[in-house]
């Protein structure tokens, strides 16, 4: 899952991020720098690239800025 996210922040912030970049208390705006229309592009394609269904209006946007609770959502989203 970490190659995978690592992946698609490449993509979407133009920059080489791997999975080591990547630890469970990294967040995704304060260390790696992505914005909130960064943020819209992650979560479409944490959408696509797994899988899930992210509802904005029920889930805290906050659920986005840390890889653990992003890694948290996808494992539970993908179990139901």
């Amino acid at each position: 899952m970490k190659e995978k996210i690592a992946t698609i922040l490449t993509e979407i912030l133009d920059e080489t991020i791997t999975p080591a970049d990547i630890q469970d208390d990294t967040n995704l705006t304060s260390d790696l720098g992505m914005t909130s229309l960064n943020m819209m592009y992650f979560i479409l394609e944490i959408e696509n690239v797994f899988g899930v269904e992210v509802d904005l209006e029920e889930v805290d946007l906050e659920t986005f800025f840390v890889y653990k609770t992003v890694k948290a959502y996808i494992e539970r989203e993908q179990a139901d």
